[in-house]
């Protein structure tokens, strides 16, 4: 055995555990960015309820009239 192969064996698990990590953060992200997508969409959608209720609401008290 040469001297070279331990380090070069080390920089190879090195450079793969850095890819692994940066594989990792990208898929995080990514999963991140589904779910703020989702928490938008269900705010949107709790905004537009609230905001027909009123009108429904609304609609009603005139009728009550």
């Amino acid at each position: 055995m040469s001297n070279k192969e331990p380090g070069n064996f080390s920089l190879q698990v090195a450079r793969r555990a850095v890819k692994i990590v940066i594989f990792i953060g990208m898929f995080a992200t990514l999963l991140t960015m589904i779910n703020i997508y989702v928490l938008l969409n269900q705010i949107t959608a709790t905004a537009q309820i609230n905001k027909q209720m009123r009108v429904l609401e609304t609609k009603i008290a005139e009728l009550k009239k």
